[in-house]
């Protein structure tokens, strides 16, 4: 102890330096002469100073003892009453007034707690506990009889009737500004001390009595029973209580309010106990309650915390609905950039409320591209606005998403998604892409985009705020163009209803990839593909009648690109009726007894004899049956007169087929008649007859050489 401070009652402050216990030489000094007696005095030692504070009946006043000129400042212009003035564990003056509790450090006049009574005495107790003394009270006679039992400390003998006087001790919980104990002993007190974790009582008969301090776990059931949950909840926290215990107060406290009706009050408690406490147990109240605006507050707490899954998600999102609270919903949708619930539930809730905006702004936000899509088309009816997005989607991407709404497309913009499938398949739609991603084209896109968002009621300024970097668009970023095509097969269904345009996709697809590749065919997968798109386009060609179309059909069965199945091709023309490609196909396969068998049956006379002077000479085998034909009916004779007896007259020359070859077919029927075939059959036997008769003679004179040659040889016998 270097220093000590003795106040008089003649208002004289007197500070002693020095050690007192070891040093006999110690210097005093009066540094205070006033005219009030001095009430309280203590010491306040900070880190380059010592303050002492100096308390009469009508000021308060420091002083510091460490100054080179130290001087008295006033702090305030009202003291106390002696015993009233002590110093707590911070180093404060503490003042107890009639009407107050002050408190001052060398600033001045600091925090108060409002306890209106008279004070005789103030001790200060552990950490936070004000032991306050009021004066003995002398009208003991007005109490009950109950009262005064209840105040019997001694011995049971003991009775009032020895004293009247009352006094009370309270106990005042700074921290928690409230009474922590009061308590009330006959006759007067002496004195207070604090000391081995207790308050010691010594009345003025002699006794002493001991106030302990019960446990934290005693102290919060008492509260409890006292609903004092906000006590309760102080002190926990003052005694360093985990999470979870504090949360279950704050669960009490929000029941105890619950059962008052306090629903605002009950939630602002759960929501506290985010956490630690199950989220079923608030949200089964508040359903049951039909408190909805209040289980909103609490189920967006939630998700702010990350603790909410999808169920949750679900529940906020229908609890914003059924309270049509849009502005809230804009905030929970827009606001939320880490996406702290689950996308795809947030999406479906708003799609079946009937938010189309907020589901395809989410949709759109984290790219998900078919929840936007589907939105778009399934619910919004905007194909225009969804072609215009898959075009700026990744060609993989675009592949995936037309693959499932191509089809719808085709209804509504058949031109439109016509045009994007063709740039798909085709290997062209990264050349849109890469215009898009020019400065001013992303200039217009962002434009666009904001004048879209700008319907929404939360649209502003943080539209350009950045996401994170999960979330950043992939679509305006550039990509190689050398992606795999996808195959155009796949995309043939959708045009079911459309086949103008599956004519027109087949059509761009087929010359702008294979029209030159030839050489360049040698995987199978290639060669199927062409002939799967080439029978298509054939069959397309075939079902229509007008003459641009037979044509595009004959050209493409002149095509060498694909080594198409001819017998397959071969049925399609037979089933469509198509002569011409019918007929290219017999031909290209040697097959010339058919062509002319198909012209005989379609009964086109010319035709069969504009068959029979081509493939004639091809093969012989054609005269017969042409013969056959001709002379099957009149009518048919009558056109092709002419012609039979050309066709006579070419076998004769040629010597194609014997006389009675021809013979036989043309009696087949009963329509040649002599006279068709008197001509030629007088030349045969003309020339027959000249014939037989040139082998006559030269049998004769074969027959003279040998008489010749047998005299010669019985010449030379005899010789």
């Amino acid at each position: 102890m270097s220093q000590c401070a003795i106040g008089l009652a003649n208002g004289t402050v007197i500070l002693i330096r020095g050690d007192l216990s070891k040093d006999k030489a110690v210097k005093q000094k009066v540094i205070y002469e006033g005219e009030e007696p001095i009430t309280g005095l203590g010491f306040r030692e900070q880190t380059k100073s010592t303050i002492l504070f100096i308390v009469t009946t009508n000021n308060i006043m420091s002083y510091n003892t460490s100054a080179a000129k130290p001087t008295v400042t006033i702090l305030d212009e009202q003291g106390c009453g002696l015993g009233c003035a002590v110093m707590n564990d911070q180093q404060e003056m503490v003042v107890g007034r009639d009407e107050a509790i002050y408190l001052y450090d060398p600033t001045g006049r600091g925090p108060c707690f409002a306890y209106d009574t008279p004070k005789s005495s103030l001790t200060w107790f552990k950490s936070n506990y004000l032991v306050i003394v009021s004066p003995p009270v002398t009208t003991s006679s007005q109490l009950s009889t109950g009262t005064r039992a209840s105040l019997h400390f001694g011995s049971p003998k003991r009775t009032l009737s020895n004293t009247n006087e009352l006094t009370k001790v309270a106990i005042f919980d700074t921290a928690n500004k409230f009474i922590a104990h009061m308590g009330t002993f006959m006759g007067g007190i002496r004195g207070i001390f604090c000391e081995w974790n207790s308050v010691w009582v010594v009345s003025t008969d002699g006794k002493v009595y001991r106030l302990d301090e019960k446990d934290t776990p005693t102290k919060l059931e008492i509260l409890f029973k006292l609903n004092l949950y906000v006590l309760a909840i102080n002190l926990a926290h003052m005694q360093k209580y985990d999470d979870a215990s504090i949360a279950e107060i704050f669960k009490k406290y929000g029941d105890h309010m619950y059962l008052k009706g306090d629903y605002d009050g009950a939630m602002e408690q759960y929501i506290r106990t985010i956490g630690q406490l199950e989220p079923s147990y608030v949200i089964r109240k508040f359903l049951d309650a039909q408190r909805i605006y209040n289980l909103t507050n609490y189920l967006q707490e939630l998700h702010s915390k990350g603790l909410a899954n999808t169920d949750h998600t679900t529940l906020l999102l229908n609890c914003y609905t059924k309270l049509k609270d849009v502005s809230r919903l804009d905030q929970f949708i827009k606001t939320d950039n880490d996406l702290n619930f689950d996308l795809e539930t947030a999406i479906s809730v708003c799609r079946q409320a009937g938010y189309f905006d907020h589901a395809v702004y989410l949709a759109e936000k984290f790219q998900e591209h078919g929840m936007y899509l589907d939105i778009m088309i399934e619910d919004m009816k905007k194909y225009n606005t969804a072609l215009t997005y898959i075009r700026k989607l990744r060609p993989h991407e675009a592949d995936r998403h037309l693959q499932k709404f191509s089809k719808t497309l085709l209804l509504h913009l058949p031109e439109e998604t016509t045009e994007v499938l063709c740039d798909l398949c085709t290997g062209t739609l990264g050349e849109i892409k890469k215009e898009e991603n020019s400065p001013t084209s992303s200039m217009a896109h962002n434009a666009t985009s904001k004048a879209l968002l700008s319907n929404l009621p939360f649209a502003g300024n943080e539209v350009d705020s950045p996401l994170p970097e999960q979330y950043v668009d992939s679509r305006n970023q550039s990509y190689s163009l050398n992606y795999t095509l996808p195959s155009p097969r796949k995309f043939m269904p959708a045009f079911v209803d459309r086949p103008d345009y599956l004519t027109q996709f087949l059509e761009t697809v087929f010359d702008k990839i294979w029209s030159n590749k030839h050489a360049d065919v040698k995987s199978p997968r290639e060669q199927e593909e062409r002939k799967t798109i080439w029978n298509t386009l054939l069959e397309l060609y075939l079902m229509k009648t007008d003459p641009e179309s037979r044509q595009k059909a004959l050209a493409l069965l002149n095509n060498e690109i694909v080594d198409y199945d001819t017998n397959q091709a071969l049925v399609l023309c037979q089933l469509k009726h198509f002569d011409e490609g019918i007929v290219y196909l017999y031909e290209k396969t040697g097959m010339y007894t058919n062509i002319l068998h198909h012209w005989m049956e379609k009964g086109s006379t010319e035709r069969v004899i504009e068959g029979v002077r081509k493939y004639g000479p091809k093969d012989a085998s054609l005269y017969p049956m042409v013969l056959t034909y001709f002379s099957s009916s009149p009518e048919v004779m009558t056109k092709s007169k002419q012609e039979l007896l050309y066709v006579m007259k070419h076998i004769d020359e040629k010597d194609l087929l014997p006389p009675i070859q021809v013979i036989q077919a043309l009696s087949r029927s009963n329509i040649a008649t002599i006279g068709l075939i008197k001509d030629y059959v007088g030349k045969k036997i003309e020339y027959e007859r000249k014939e037989l008769k040139q082998n006559e003679e030269l049998i004769e004179s074969y027959r003279q050489e040998t008489e010749k040659g047998r005299k010669e040889i019985e010449d030379l016998k005899t010789r």
